[in-house]
């Protein structure tokens, strides 16, 4: 036997300082973490074996901050910078890369008092007929608005380094991402788990840090007797992430600033308001309840950023094939900004899956309340009452919410295809949720558009309500980008198809 078995080993890491970061997220809209499916459910959330609890993984934790610095740091869609690298180990596909710095617990959540996971069930909806498609129902487990989550991350700092192509990052710049990464969470800019394109799986957060310097004697000292499952004592009570690491950081460190943001988006604010009530169909889940009634979250009616993405995208093809009649590429516009869809069949060559670049935010509905109503079916022969055709309903009368889209690396034309969307819908023609043949899910609002061109805070803005001009240092790009929508040339793409356009105005 060799007398020094570990000649071959890796090198110990000198480190230099321990940050122990912990957080507690919030739950702010229902969250899908993946789990195996059951016969109760086709997409059940993840859970802990040992006692069922909600289980949020340390690897999409990490994922998810990975790709909010990323975003920040580079642009949507681009390359990683060294400075992701540097924070989460080796840029992706690169085998031979260093080991992150950075460790992820699990966490194991805590569902609101009173409230139990919930169950929504998906449908596709055909856009040639407004009606739900043959086998295309399905249902997922979502864990309600308010479940909290303890997260806690440990940084290791190490020392510098004796090789000179091994150029450390100083322990100042590499808070400065952390801090990014934990910023895009700290106020539900980002999300975890499913469906986030569609405004689950936003959360918010409050944090707490403690740095153990480790190198001195004495601090290598405070972290050996400190409680290694739960090394900070204080409770999470900061809601600035930059604050809470500033709080716990030397002097030398200090202040500390977060990297510029350089983000190409538009991002739209829509202001709605339900005309009469609403009903975005959930099952009833004792043998009290109505047979159908409207979709809630942690006890508070909600309006799901699926239903506004859905008659979006259905309204959206009926525009863009009419507008661009001709050129064949209305679903190649469609597909685009609200990722392509295959009918059931594997991706094609020609089509490959691709996330939605328009994302849509999932909104309570304040200030309305619920109203139960009773139903029948009339025989159109006799006009008497259907045997067996009885049914209870209980619509959500009234109420506001806004809700926020949000379009990523906007391409020429986009914005106007989507502002033409948003006409019908702040003007009451494009109904929200079920029943919309009988007068339901009409909103009525107004929209703020936003523009950020990656070089700093907000650039640009307009307003806009049904009748009047925009107004605001942008509204002329309101009609430019209308213009652009309807000029713009042909897009490479399959044959345009399906159900006839339906007229729309030019501008708004």
């Amino acid at each position: 036997m060799s007398p020094n078995p570990l000649n071959d080993a890796m090198p110990p890491r000198a480190l230099v300082a321990r940050w122990v970061i912990r957080g507690t997220l919030t739950i702010d809209t229902a969250l899908h973490l993946g789990g195996e499916g059951t016969e109760r459910v086709d997409m059940p959330v993840l859970r802990d074996p040992r006692d069922g609890r909600p289980l949020l993984p340390g690897t999409t934790i990490a994922g998810a901050l990975r790709s909010a610095l990323a975003d920040r740091l580079a642009g949507y869609g681009q390359a990683e910078p060294k400075e992701v690298a540097a924070l989460f180990g080796a840029a992706r596909g690169d085998d031979e890369g260093g080991q992150s710095p950075l460790i992820v617990f699990d966490s194991l959540g805590a569902l609101p008092e009173n409230q139990s996971v919930e169950i929504r069930d998906g449908v596709a909806i055909s856009p040639a007929t407004g009606i739900a498609e043959d086998h295309k129902k399905y249902d997922y487990e979502v864990l309600p608005a308010g479940t909290t989550f303890p997260v806690r991350l440990d940084l290791l700092l190490p020392g510098p380094s004796t090789d000179r192509n091994d150029a450390r990052p100083e322990e100042k710049e590499i808070l400065e991402c952390l801090a990014a990464a934990l910023d895009a969470f700290t106020h539900g800019e980002n999300g975890l788990g499913a469906k986030r394109s569609r405004g689950l799986g936003r959360v918010s957060a409050r944090w707490t840090a403690k740095r153990f310097g480790l190198d001195s004697r004495e601090g290598w000292i405070q972290w050996l007797i400190s409680d290694h499952e739960h090394p900070v004592v204080a409770t999470p009570d900061q809601a600035c992430i930059r604050d809470a690491l500033e709080a716990a950081a030397p002097e030398s460190l200090r202040p500390l600033a977060l990297p510029g943001d350089v983000r190409t988006r538009v991002v739209i604010d829509l202001n709605l308001e339900v005309g009469h009530d609403i009903l975005v169909r959930s099952p009833g889940t004792d043998p009290g309840a109505p047979d159908v009634s409207h979709l809630h979250s942690g006890g508070t009616a909600i309006l799901p950023g699926t239903s506004v993405a859905g008659v979006m995208r259905a309204q959206a093809l009926r525009i863009a094939k009419l507008v661009r009649e001709g050129k064949n590429d209305a679903n190649e516009w469609i597909d685009r900004l609200f990722g392509p869809r295959f009918e059931g069949q594997r991706p094609s060559g020609k089509l490959s899956p691709r996330a939605a670049r328009l994302r849509f935010s999932e909104a309570r509905l304040k200030g309305g309340r619920p109203q139960r109503q009773t139903r029948i079916a009339i025989d159109r022969f006799t006009q008497g009452v259907v045997d067996g055709a009885l049914f209870d309903e209980q619509t959500e009368i009234g109420g506001r919410a806004i809700v926020r889209l949000e379009l990523r690396n906007p391409e020429p034309g986009e914005l106007g295809l989507v502002l033409l969307v948003l006409k019908d819908l702040l003007d009451g023609a494009l109904p929200v949720g079920g029943t919309a043949s009988v007068g339901r899910g009409v909103l009525r609002g107004s929209a703020t558009v936003t523009w950020f061109d990656g070089t700093g805070p907000r650039q640009r803005s307009a307003r806009i309500q049904p009748g009047e001009q925009p107004d605001g240092d942008a509204a002329a790009d309101i009609d430019e980008a209308i213009r652009v929508f309807h000029e713009a040339g042909a897009r490479a793409g399959e044959p345009a198809d399906g159900a006839a356009g339906a007229g729309v105005g030019d501008s708004i």
